[in-house]
């Protein structure tokens, strides 16, 4: 007899959206870089520094919500990155079109 084994199981556990995983090397990471920046704040602000840093990295890691399959730093680097210009269609007879009406107006 072959068992079908739901999708639940199969899954991998999250929390917050993160794996486990992932979870894990996004806080030794920036438990790491804290503890090297930590010389940059005054004592008082050390626990609310902490604090706040490692909530904006998983921020930063959690999926975006307007860009399917992509991170929150990968929407803000997109946002960055994106031409400023906008399309325009152009006539494809435009000179044309007014050579045309100028012919016309002068009948």
């Amino acid at each position: 007899m072959k068992y079908e084994i739901p999708k639940e199981i199969k899954s991998k556990p999250k929390i917050v959206g993160l794996e486990m995983r992932e979870l894990v090397i996004i806080l030794i990471s920036s438990l790491l870089l804290l503890t090297v920046l930590r010389e940059l704040v005054h004592s008082l602000f050390v626990l609310f520094y902490f604090g706040i840093a490692i909530i904006g990295m998983i921020y930063l890691f959690l999926p975006s919500g307007n860009n399917p399959e992509k991170r929150n730093y990968e929407s803000i680097l997109l946002m960055f990155r994106h031409k400023k210009g906008v399309y325009h269609a152009m006539d494809r007879n435009e000179v044309e079109n007014e050579q045309f009406l100028k012919d016309k107006e002068g009948e």
